[in-house]
């Protein structure tokens, strides 16, 4: 009687065995990789020192900063300030931003356009703050969205918002903290709320009365 295990017969187990522990790891590799996320592979640009620049494209929610022998422009995330001047480009833009802030005259949201590029200048000259970008273009223009933290690890767009001087309106972001953009953009909305209650900022400004309509 030949014996079952022959030297054939011991190679095919062999390979078999060799097979089955080739998919055995690849399985475990599979399940011990950790879920790919896309903003895990975004890393925000921290620019420490930077220092304003006067320019008169300057306003509220964009500004120039010079940093390590260069300038750029950088526009806030999450925020949006009203113009500081008239203009026929920027028509409809005022009269939403009006709007927004509950029926506003033009001259009255282009005055808060102008306090809040006063806010904003000064806060920036006189306070210790970095700037965070990933460098991402608003549009197709020269400007860059960015975060701009406090050393009271405040956000400029909290600030604008909390002093009544910004309009939550515009593109969003994952905070460098880990903090996910919807969740931020509730927390900016409670902020609106107690500066909508405390009346500061444009929520202080006397509305446009709503004419009546007369029955005959």
């Amino acid at each position: 009687m030949k014996a079952w295990l022959t030297p054939t017969r011991w190679l095919w187990l062999l390979l078999f065995a060799l097979v089955m522990a080739l998919q055995v790891w690849e399985a475990s590799t599979r399940v011990s990789q950790p879920e790919f996320k896309p903003e895990q592979s975004i890393l925000f640009d921290t620019l420490r020192h930077a220092r304003l620049v006067e320019d008169v494209g300057n306003d509220g929610d964009s500004f120039k900063l010079a940093h390590e022998g260069g300038e750029h422009v950088f526009r806030l995330h999450f925020v949006d300030c009203p113009e500081k001047k008239s203009y026929p480009l920027v028509a409809g833009r005022l009269k939403d931003q009006a709007a927004y802030f509950g029926g506003l005259s033009v001259t009255q949201t282009v005055n808060v356009g102008l306090e809040a590029k006063a806010f904003t200048e000064k806060l920036l000259r006189e306070r210790r703050f970095q700037l965070m970008t990933r460098w991402e273009r608003v549009f197709d223009s020269q400007r860059y969205y960015a975060l701009v933290l406090f050393d009271d690890h405040e956000d400029l767009a909290e600030k604008l918002v909390k002093a009544g001087f910004a309009r939550i309106y515009t593109k969003g972001v994952r905070m460098p903290s880990g903090v996910d953009e919807f969740d931020f953009e509730r927390h900016l909305r409670d902020l609106e709320n107690v500066a909508k209650t405390a009346k500061v900022g444009a929520w202080g400004k006397s509305k446009r009365a709503v004419p009546k309509t007369t029955t005959k």
